[in-house]
């Protein structure tokens, strides 16, 4: 048995769990009627020796003890009644293993669980390589009509097994279902979900037995700051409202959780999209001192502790959290949760950069259209000259790398696209963007996940790569895919972002 060193130390006030400031809602370590309770009974490690912690809170100093001699632990005192406890693991050179830590409080004792895989963390690289080139069917699981969620309602075929085998045999690993939930919900109390949920579970099916990754999410329900039941806005702006929305949070991702919890490690759980407050990074954000960023970490750690206190595959199920908005450019206002389970979150991040080029835009005149070209070959007045180019683009996954991946944080770009073109210069155009868009991105150790938003034609809005009803290829997009999922796969020396950069189309002749 080791023995454990208890360190008091004199704090002023433990902020409460999860930076709730933003709201001030208190947990029950600031709760005077509770005296014992833990802020996690279970944690879970990989193979290397790694440290984590939690709360106790304890009328009395806790008596800890624990017969495993490959766990460590250590006691601090944060303040009359708070403590925190240190675990931290050997190097598990065997089988995995389990230890059950005894924690008593006078003559109250609980228990935690220590639980250590005999697999070694993953690397940002081999996740990168686990999720590959990624696929979003767009505008169908996450499309709603007068506020219900219709997969159907924009006119998208349902998702079949065969479009799903076929996205496989194409090369794609991953897909990231977004799903919609308004309108599926039922009253409070009990919040409960209808069918909807089964359905989900049917597609991730598909993905099970097509051989590929699954990400599920919560998505419009609080993205766009709509005021559906996921209010972000009102929430910010209001305790009791926060209160009511993070119930509902609880609740629905319980749900969500307990119906996969025998699911394996190729279910990604992704907490939430977009979520702003109706301004896309440029309202109150701007001027309310963090408020918001701080909520939205709030909302993370809930989603964090909710799917974790399900047990089963979920307590170490890789888990996708977002940043203010979803995009690159707030990302350094995120902090990523505490987490029972060493090593399985993932930063969720979207790039549509830059946006008159990949996607399309209102023109001085009115119309709905694009930029044409871009990069070091484009012709002068066809391309974003206001927006980022090879470098900029590069720079910005290197700004990711630096915050995450260096840090063996891992990162997927759970959005890109770029809408289809005619064939000729205009498509030579988009395949040189999305090649070296996947190029840069993954050798940043970033996985990226194209958002196919089903439109089959041509110009402004038209972004599928795959036919929905027959899961073949739209316009001239097996070379499309064919490329990204080259610079996502092909590790060879000659192969470099440099060597895509020489290929860009040929400048326009004068």
């Amino acid at each position: 048995m080791r023995h454990l060193n208890i360190i008091p130390i004199a704090l002023s006030l433990l902020l409460s769990f999860g930076s709730i400031s933003c709201s001030d809602n208190k947990d029950v370590y600031d709760t005077e009627d509770i005296h014992f309770v833990l802020e996690n009974d279970v944690l879970s490690f990989q193979r290397e020796s790694n440290s984590n912690n939690f709360r106790i809170k304890s009328a009395v100093t806790p008596q800890i003890s624990c017969s495993e001699n490959w766990v460590s632990l250590k006691l601090e005192r944060l303040t009359a009644s708070i403590y925190r406890l240190y675990v931290t693991v050997d190097e598990n050179n065997g089988d995995s293993r389990s230890a059950e830590v005894t924690i008593k409080s006078g003559d109250e004792t609980k228990t935690l669980t220590v639980n250590q895989s005999a697999l070694a963390q993953a690397s940002v690289h081999e996740i990168a390589d686990w999720l590959g080139l990624g696929w979003n069917p767009g505008n169908q699981m996450d499309a709603y009509k007068n506020g219900v969620a219709d997969e159907l309602c924009d006119g998208n075929y349902p998702l079949t097994q065969e479009l799903f085998n076929k996205i496989k045999a194409a090369g794609i690993k991953t897909v990231r279902l977004p799903v919609t939930w308004i309108g599926h919900i039922g009253a409070a109390p009990d919040y409960k979900i209808d069918d909807r949920l089964e359905r989900v579970a049917e597609i991730v099916g598909y993905a099970e037995n097509a051989g590929l990754n699954i990400i599920v999410n919560i998505h419009h329900d609080g993205s766009g700051g709509y005021g559906f039941w996921l209010d972000f806005k009102g929430a910010a702006a209001n305790i009791a409202k926060n209160l009511e929305v993070e119930d509902q949070i609880r609740k629905v991702w319980t749900q969500i959780a307990e119906r996969f919890v025998d699911t394996g490690d190729f279910l990604i759980f992704e907490g939430f999209n977009e979520i702003h407050d109706g301004d896309w990074g440029w309202g109150a954000n701007t001027t309310d001192n963090g408020h918001q960023y701080r909520l939205l970490n709030e909302w993370n750690q809930l989603f964090v502790n909710t799917v974790r206190a399900t047990g089963g595959k979920n307590a170490t199920r890789y888990l996708g959290i977002p940043g203010y908005a979803g995009g690159w450019e707030l990302i350094e206002h995120l902090e990523l949760p505490k987490d029972p389970a060493t090593g399985r979150l993932l930063v969720s991040v979207h790039c549509y950069s830059p946006g008159k080029f990949c996607m399309e835009f209102y023109d001085e005149g009115g119309n709905w259209t694009y930029l044409p070209e871009w990069g070091h070959t484009a012709s002068e007045g066809k391309y974003p000259a206001d927006d980022v180019d090879e470098e900029g683009l590069a720079n910005i996954f290197k700004g990711l790398k630096e915050r995450f991946t260096d840090k063996n944080i891992p990162v997927y770009i759970g959005e890109f696209t770029c809408t289809n073109r005619p064939a000729g210069r205009e498509s030579a155009f988009r395949d040189y963007y999305l090649e070296y868009f996947c190029k840069a991105a993954h050798d940043c150790g970033l996985a990226p996940v194209f958002w196919d938003n089903g439109g089959k034609g041509l110009g402004a809005g038209q972004g599928a790569i795959f036919d929905r009803q027959t899961g073949d290829f739209v316009h001239s997009n097996a070379a499309s895919v064919a490329a990204m999922v080259r610079a996502v796969s092909d590790h060879s020396p000659e192969y470099t972002l440099e060597s895509i950069y020489e290929r860009a189309p040929a400048p326009e002749s004068i």
